[in-house]
């Protein structure tokens, strides 16, 4: 099932003036601040090391809180859209009115993001007759890196739930969608930003319209974002956008896959990735977000909501305890006591070791 979005450039210039106010605010902080820390993994696999960054949620390791488990958002290009998607999960999740939950993000910092991220080896050539992507074709290497040591590292070392995202933009667009048409398991929902489809002859195009032919994808869902090119663009420019329209348009409707798609006419290839990360999320869990005004005067929609979106991803959700306590708070404050006694009650069915919920049941008393 596939849903066609406009872009509307007043938010998401509104959305760019809040990132851009608060990464400014850093500058003044007394003390250095820091997002995550940086961990280095040997992979057999490619017989290298590899250098990755990990933000935990907020309250990850605060005492009071329950052991929680979490989603993981696997970010390429760590090096420069990690700090975005990490800044991007404190924003969505520090209110009431939450679009994406709380998850692990995970950035893999480039060594040679061509090798990485291609499927093929390319043949193209530059001017002086040298091959212009000379290391490219290692993208299964690659995938077989993050499936069988960079997860298991993860895995073992943080509380996740099994549900893993993969973000991509570019290069890395072109490694999201090759996975999904060819290795589809690996992950669970796919970000592929203004994705390179054009290369190799769009061979990665190509595989797509064989593959949706002949298998059926489920339980997975997808995002694509489409920068603006200008008109009088060199035609490779041009084809690149015109490949990710058509893949988008004539392809995914074909498919099972929960696809979505958005035009962004304000936004070029390099600045697309700060709307559209926000956006990815939004799309991939839409019918998370709770009805905060009319919990209150119905608690149990804090769980139809999350059982409804556990069905439709075919995957266990629940909310966290950092969002429960919020609509606790809420529905407290608007002297709803009975309902307020409800939701803890709930909470507690969740988080059954969280002391902050106990001592919460134990004033009521």
């Amino acid at each position: 099932m596939t849903y066609n979005f406009i872009f509307i450039s007043t938010k998401m210039k509104n959305l760019l003036s809040v990132i851009i106010t608060f990464f400014f605010s850093l500058l003044h902080a007394q003390t250095p601040y820091t997002i995550g820390d940086t961990y280095t993994i040997h992979s057999n696999i490619l017989n290298e090391d590899r250098i990755i960054d990990v933000q935990l949620p907020q309250n990850y390791s605060n005492q009071d809180f329950a052991k929680g488990k979490y989603p993981v958002v696997y970010v390429l290009d760590g090096d420069t859209n990690f700090s975005l998607v990490g800044s991007l999960e404190r924003f969505s999740t520090k209110f009431l009115f939450r679009s994406q939950p709380e998850m692990i993000v995970v950035g893999i910092r480039n060594i040679d993001r061509t090798k990485d991220y291609t499927p093929t080896k390319s043949l193209t050539k530059s001017k002086d007759n040298k091959l212009q992507y000379e290391t490219s074709g290692g993208a299964d290497n690659f995938l077989n890196f993050i499936n069988n040591e960079l997860k298991p590292f993860i895995n073992k070392k943080f509380r996740t739930t099994g549900f893993n995202i993969i973000h991509g933009h570019s290069f890395g667009g072109l490694f999201a969608v090759y996975t999904l048409v060819n290795h589809p398991d690996s992950f669970n929902a796919y970000i592929a930003i203004d994705p390179s489809l054009w290369w190799d002859n769009k061979i990665v195009f190509k595989q797509a319209q064989e593959k949706f032919k002949t298998t059926t994808i489920q339980n997975k869902s997808l995002y694509v974002a489409l920068a603006h090119e200008k008109p009088d663009a060199q035609k490779d420019r041009l084809e690149h956008g015109n490949t990710i329209r058509k893949f988008c348009e004539e392809l995914l409707p074909t498919t099972q896959i929960y696809s979505s798609w958005k035009y962004y006419p304000d936004y070029n290839h390099g600045s697309v990735p700060i709307p559209a990360s926000y956006d990815a999320m939004v799309a991939l869990f839409k019918g998370i977000e709770l009805p905060i005004r009319d919990i209150s005067q119905k608690p149990e929609l804090v769980q139809e909501t999350y059982v409804n979106f556990s069905k439709k991803m075919n995957y266990t959700f629940l909310p966290e305890e950092s969002l429960l306590l919020e609509v606790i708070k809420y529905t407290k404050r608007i002297n709803q006591e009975e309902n307020t006694s409800k939701i803890l009650d709930y909470s507690l069915k969740i988080y059954p070791d969280s002391k902050q919920l106990k001592t919460m049941k134990k004033n009521e008393k």
